[in-house]
């Protein structure tokens, strides 16, 4: 069987996938994943085939620009929040963050259905916002099966094609580019244009009621590294892991990159701290006090075994991350999807969630505080774990997904 993964043009999103592309490679199946050209390294680094599509057009930068309108529309009316706005407003937000998404769909149509009609696919894995994605499997006829990427914000937000009708929602409509392009290239522009959707989050993390669900257990996939031998002894005191995504700071600008306010907060504490950054972020940070060191590009899964907290923007992937080794989180979100994730994981009880508009070193404290010395956080962080590992494996899913195709 051949099988094509579509993520996001962000590596993060194709991380996600990783633990299946591998399953379906275990399995004997021939496996693709096609995308942005940015991703291509990322990807064959994983030892999948990479196929690039588009690349005149720069989703990231389109988000971010899509970002700075929101927020100048934020400041005008004074709100804190999307739903805050007045119908007609979030009307043009919500037609605004559509957009990129059609911008990049129309950019990346031509070779990704190129690509299809020429190695035809079986089936189709894809992001949820990977509009180009159902036209390259409308023209092999060939199933889509939707890959979350945490909890399900394409279909809280009402993006059309993600399980919510326009009659139950209207900012489900499709918009009418949209529509064109699709109706040009044979494809269904449908209320659902999936037949399954894969969901890595254990159910007391997602939103409800995500269509066709099939829950599969989440693969922490964050790069590759040499481990360092210090990671494996215990730590002294009790060690707190700080990381930021880059996409924070790409969608909001350096002003986004809240790290040295949580550095100056932790070094009053008696804790050890270890700053998983990347390269261009370290340089973001002056000398560092006693008991802080840093390590560039080191995979979450290496260091969380013997932490006993993180704090971090609350992106998806960080945030399943900590969550599958059952560590407590501080969280906290500034763009799209991290405000829902950071108040699905609050509602667990595993995760504590601080405003990055107004963060002060009193209340990152108090955090941390509370995440280590009262037993209920690492109690519910240890349930979601376990729920994790209740969902069946990738390989299982494989199978699964193997009668779709018969």
């Amino acid at each position: 069987m051949r099988v094509l993964f579509t993520p996001m043009a962000w590596p993060t999103h194709y991380y996600q996938m990783v633990g299946l592309a591998w399953a379906f490679r275990a399995a004997g199946h021939d496996v693709r994943v096609a995308g942005h050209p940015q991703l291509a390294d990322p990807v064959t680094r994983t030892g999948i085939i990479a196929v690039t599509a588009g690349g005149d057009y720069d989703l990231i930068a389109g988000l971010a620009e899509a970002v700075k309108v929101r927020d100048e529309l934020a400041r005008e009316w004074n709100v804190t929040g999307p739903g805050q706005f007045p119908p007609d407003v979030l009307r043009k937000l919500l037609d605004l963050r559509m957009v990129p998404h059609i911008r990049a769909a129309e950019d990346m149509a031509p070779d990704l259905v190129a690509f299809a009609r020429g190695w035809r696919p079986d089936l189709v894995i894809t992001d949820p916002v990977m509009y180009a994605a159902p036209l390259a499997a409308a023209a092999v006829s060939a199933p889509v099966v939707r890959h979350l990427w945490g909890p399900d914000m394409s279909r809280k937000v009402g993006l059309p094609g993600n399980g919510v009708s326009a009659q139950e929602d209207h900012r489900a409509a499709w918009p009418q580019e949209l529509a064109d392009l699709y109706l040009r290239h044979g494809a269904e522009p449908a209320a659902d244009i999936a037949v399954r959707t894969l969901d890595t989050c254990p159910e007391s993390l997602q939103v409800p009621g995500v269509p066709h669900r099939v829950a599969m257990r989440y693969t922490s996939y964050n790069g590759t590294a040499v481990a360092p031998q210090w990671l494996l002894e215990p730590a002294e005191r009790p060690r707190i892991c700080v990381t930021w995504g880059s996409l924070t700071t790409t969608m909001r600008g350096p002003e986004a990159f809240l790290v040295p306010r949580v550095v100056e907060a932790l070094a009053d504490l008696d804790v050890e701290v270890i700053l998983a950054l990347r390269a261009a972020d370290r340089e973001r940070l002056g000398p560092l006090p006693e008991r802080m060191r840093v390590l560039v590009g080191m995979p979450l899964d290496l260091i969380l075994p013997t932490c006993s907290a993180i704090i971090h923007q609350s992106g998806a992937g960080s945030t399943l991350t900590a969550a599958l080794h059952g560590v407590p989180q501080v969280t906290v979100p500034q763009i799209a999807d991290q405000g829902l994730v950071s108040e699905r994981l609050a509602g667990t009880g595993a995760g504590i969630v601080l405003d990055g508009d107004n963060l002060g070193a009193q209340a990152v404290q108090e955090a941390v505080r509370q995440v280590l010395d009262s037993a209920a956080p690492g109690q519910a962080a240890r349930r979601l774990r376990q729920e994790m590992l209740d969902q069946p494996t990738p390989s299982r899913i494989v199978t699964e997904l193997e009668a779709l195709v018969g």
